[in-house]
């Protein structure tokens, strides 16, 4: 599961561009909705280019039996791969996609309530063996909330990775594309330079571990977006 916090701008618009076009040729409802997760669900011009780079530096795809991040989008691949959010209908503050920490998500009784309902309640329908990862520190927060109240174990949670719509640096930097001395004086990512290579430690960690544990099972691992 790749679980982000909530769609953006660039998500709502490209849904209803699909929608409208698979409603003209009558299209039933679950092929919409196939579709939607296809062609949609962390998809744009930046998200999934940059997804898709982040996925397979960590060689993610091999732990749920694929052969890269690109297959995930394809036929063979597309029913390991089910994208999640903090706050699943567009949510915007000031005109922009809501970024704020999980703190203040849960200071905010509208926002706490669907978090709770559109969630962390639907968790348990996922499989026990599910894999998680974050996108952005307010999801892996979410994340983490979701273990402290018993509805996913520890070891799910493979690891942090940048939003991949941020433009700039900030993907490269974390794919060491780039170090930090190439950064500009004035780059904001120097400011995030200790949590993102935290979080490059982390899924590091989490997929090595993942890679050597010998845990049985009939089925492939399905990753959550």
């Amino acid at each position: 599961m790749i679980v982000s916090t909530t769609p953006g701008h660039t998500h709502v618009r490209l849904a209803a561009t699909v929608t409208e076009e698979l409603l003209q040729t009558h299209a039933p409802g679950p092929q919409i909705q196939r579709e939607n997760k296809r062609r949609v669900e962390l998809g744009g011009r930046m998200v999934r280019p940059n997804l898709i780079r982040m996925l397979d530096h960590f060689h993610v795809p091999a732990l749920i039996s694929q052969p890269d991040a690109t297959s995930l989008w394809e036929e063979a691949g597309f029913d390991s791969i089910q994208p999640l959010a903090l706050l699943p209908h567009a949510t915007t503050r000031r005109g922009l996609a809501f970024d704020g920490p999980l703190d203040e998500l849960l200071d905010t009784p509208m926002l706490r309530d669907v978090f709770q309902r559109e969630f962390l309640d639907r968790l348990p329908q996922y499989p026990r063996d599910a894999l998680y990862i974050g996108l952005g520190r307010t999801a892996w927060s979410g994340l983490e909330h979701a273990v402290r109240a018993g509805l996913l174990r520890q070891q799910q949670l493979l690891g942090m990775m940048p939003v991949p719509t941020r433009a700039g640096s900030m993907v490269r930097y974390f794919l060491r594309e780039v170090r930090e001395a190439d950064l500009s004086p004035n780059d904001p990512v120097r400011h995030r330079i200790a949590w993102l290579d935290a979080a490059h430690r982390e899924m590091e960690a989490g997929v090595e571990r993942l890679r050597t544990e010998s845990i049985p099972s009939a089925q492939p691992r399905r990753l959550t977006a």
